[in-house]
C-alpha cells in the first residue's frame, strides 16, 4: 500500500516542547514532512500561510487553546484530517473538538501506533 508520505505536511501542536519534539521525530522517521509549535498564535499564523495536510494538536496550550487551532485549521481546509491529542478524553473540550469536526480525540500518554494508523485513516479517507 503505497501512499505519497513524503509530500505530506504535517502540522503538530503541543505545549510541551518535548513531547512536540518526539512526534515531529516519530512522523519525520515515517516520511512525513513535519512543523512542530509550542505556541497557539504561532500555529494560527502558519496555518493561514502554509498548506499542511493534516494537523495534530494538544487541547491545552501556553497562551492559547488548540481549539483556536482545530477551528482555524476546520475553517481554511476542511476536508484535510485534524486529529486532537488530550489528557482528558472525556472533557467538554473533547466534546467541543468533535463538534468542530474531529474525527478522533486521542488520549495521553499517546500510543505512537494508534497515532499513525488513525493519521493514514483519515489522510487517506479524504
Amino acid at each position: 500500500m503505497s501512499t505519497s508520505n513524503a509530500v505530506r505536511r504535517i502540522l503538530v501542536v503541543d505545549g510541551e516542547p518535548v513531547a512536540m519534539g518526539a512526534l515531529c521525530d516519530l512522523l519525520s522517521m515515517d516520511g512525513y514532512a513535519t512543523v512542530g509549535l509550542c505556541e497557539p498564535d504561532e500555529a494560527l499564523q502558519r496555518l493561514r500561510s502554509e498548506l499542511f495536510d493534516a494537523v495534530i494538536t494538544d487541547v491545552v496550550l501556553p497562551g492559547g487553546h488548540g481549539l483556536d487551532v482545530v477551528r482555524t485549521a476546520r475553517e481554511l481546509r476542511p476536508g484535510s484530517p485534524v486529529l486532537v491529542v488530550t489528557g482528558q478524553v472525556n472533557s467538554l473540550a473533547s466534546e467541543a473538538a468533535r463538534a468542530l469536526g474531529v474525527r478522533r480525540v486521542l488520549g495521553k500518554p499517546l500510543r505512537y501506533e494508534t497515532l499513525i494508523s488513525v493519521l493514514r485513516d483519515s489522510m487517506q479517507g479524504r
